[in-house]
């Protein structure tokens, strides 16, 4: 039986690059000096978080068949209910502060369903729910929502998204857009106090769609995986 796992490696990539990072911010708060024992919430949510991601795939084919396809409706049952019985240490404390991010996964569900999986609303959407693993390993870690540390995260990878579709299609609207939002994604971070350093990998973002050099998207896939270890090396120094 072929288990339908999740097999988009930057989608992976973006999730333990967002949880990486908010171990870092979470520990740079001292939350051994409290006595918590934070890892018996920290590794259920990690591995419920994991479970929910990989729904993902059998709850497509379950849209798209409208429930005809027995098979992934059962995976799908299983990778959300394990996920969500392992969240449940967290969920006990957290339900009501991440209840606003139940959102994101209605308008993921209705793109889904629409068939339009593929659309750039669909992946920025995917990137938001993505990236939710960052204030979730947070309140993990120090018992507070940081909405903060979420528009880093977001605002950080959601240019990945608009780096492939200047790849894709290579187009000067696509182009401008990729500048236009790392300045806006700069400005935000100014507004939030956040430090814009942290935004230097961006940098990478603005010179390739200005030099528009010949790449493959396994090229751009490698780039964006050291650019996300960047920003979480940034995170470490420069998060407060």
């Amino acid at each position: 039986m072929k288990i339908p796992f999740v097999r988009e490696w930057g989608s992976w990539a973006v999730f333990v690059s967002s949880v990486l990072a908010a171990l870092i911010a979470g520990l740079t708060t001292g939350p051994w000096e409290t006595g918590k024992n934070f890892s018996r919430v920290t590794l259920p949510a990690l591995l419920g978080l994991t479970m929910l991601i990989n729904s993902k795939n059998p709850l497509a084919s379950v849209l798209r068949t409208r429930g005809r396809n027995r098979e992934h409706l059962l995976w799908f049952l299983f990778f959300s209910l394990s996920g969500l019985f392992l969240l449940v240490p967290f969920l006990i404390d957290g339900l009501r502060d991440f209840s606003i991010f139940a959102v994101l996964v209605m308008i993921y569900g209705i793109l889904l369903y629409r068939g339009k999986e593929h659309s750039l609303l669909a992946e920025l959407n995917g990137f938001a729910l993505l990236t939710v693993s960052a204030p979730v390993v947070y309140y993990t870690v120090t018992g507070v929502l940081s909405l903060k540390l979420y528009a880093a995260v977001l605002l950080f990878f959601g240019a990945g998204v608009f780096k492939v579709r200047v790849r894709i299609r290579k187009t000067v609207k696509y182009r401008w857009i990729m500048v236009i939002y790392c300045a806006i994604a700069a400005f935000l971070y100014s507004v939030l106090e956040i430090s814009v350093i942290i935004l230097m990998p961006l940098i990478e973002n603005v010179v390739s769609v200005i030099a528009m050099r010949d790449e493959k998207l396994r090229t751009t896939g490698n780039i964006e995986l050291i650019k996300g270890i960047i920003f979480i090396i940034l995170i470490g120094f420069f998060w407060r």
